[in-house]
């Protein structure tokens, strides 16, 4: 079995660059207009826009692509008269760096939390069984109190009978 690995890694690598074999050949409107969103109220991706204002960008791109614009020429005019409101992604650079970021340093900031958090769990839990607490056959700590949970619940009961006695005298 390890005799054929290496074969099968090279002919997994190779499957997964090879391009489909059935790729229609792209649509240079297609391909800028899928990356726009429409200005107006409609929010529409401009490829799927049939508002006037997508259709008139629609006609922009063609006429832009027949006149031999590139794809950046073509989106930096458009941007130029609607704003980077249009952009379906914002560039990745100056303050817009931040939409790219922020996610993935909240997320990391997150997991490190949580670890932190577990790690003071299990250094207090090993504590209070290091101190002489034991662990109950089905994997808990008894309270810190040393008292059964039984026995917390009936000082509870007793101290709240003795506040609700306390607000019918005050009445």
């Amino acid at each position: 079995m390890r005799r054929f690995a290496p074969a099968v890694l090279l002919l997994l690598a190779l499957a997964l660059l090879a391009p489909p074999a059935s790729s229609k050949p792209r649509d240079p409107v297609h391909e800028i207009t899928s990356e726009i969103i429409c200005p107006c109220s409609c929010g529409e991706v401009l490829s799927g826009c049939t508002c006037d204002t997508g259709k008139a960008m629609q006609a922009t791109v063609e006429n832009g692509i027949k006149a031999g614009k590139s794809k950046k020429a073509i989106v930096g005019a458009l941007v130029a008269q609607y704003g980077e409101v249009i952009r379906g992604a914002p560039k990745a650079e100056g303050f817009n760096l931040i939409v790219w970021v922020a996610p993935f340093a909240a997320t990391l900031l997150g997991f490190a939390i949580a670890f932190w958090i577990l790690r003071r769990w299990v250094s207090r839990r090993r504590a209070l069984v290091a101190a002489g607490g034991s662990v109950r056959p089905d994997g808990t700590l008894p309270f810190p109190s040393g008292r059964s949970p039984e026995g917390d619940v009936e000082s509870l009961r007793a101290r709240a009978e003795e506040e609700l006695r306390e607000l019918r005298l005050r009445r």
